[in-house]
Parts: C-alpha cells; structure tokens; sequence
C-alpha cells in the first residue's frame, strides 16, 4: 500500500515527479540549505515549486561525479 505524500513532499512531488521517499528528503534539505538558506514555511506555493525543481537539479549533479565536475569547471 503506497503511503499518501503530505505537507512538502507532496508539493515537492508535484514539481519533480519524484516519489522516492529519500529522494524527497534529499531535496526539502537541498531546498532548506542551499536554495532558500532558511525554512520553507514563508515561501508562496509558487517558490516553492521552483525551489524544489532547481534543488532537484543540484542533488542529481552532486550525487554524480562527472557531473558535479563539469559543474565546478
């Protein structure tokens, strides 16, 4: 039985297309540390669709090398 999303995971969800639980949990810290440097709670729905698509995008580069690499060159 597939455990129903809530809170930001559902709305991280929503802008990735991501399910994996630890996926989310890798982005909503991505997205409290590196995008927004703070908590989450003060961003309109919209920021936070967007916040959650570019912390996608840095926890995909910063789990592979290469990519990380072509990033920092």
């Amino acid at each position: 039985m597939a455990t129903e999303l809530r809170g930001y995971a559902k709305t991280i969800s929503e802008a990735t297309g991501v399910t994996n639980a630890t996926d989310l949990a890798d982005i909503e810290d991505s997205m409290r540390h590196d995008i927004f440097h703070s908590t989450l709670d003060w961003q309109t729905r919209s920021q936070l669709m967007r916040g959650a698509r570019e912390a996608w995008n840095l926890v995909q580069i910063m789990r592979d090398p290469a990519a990380l690499a072509a990033a920092l060159a």
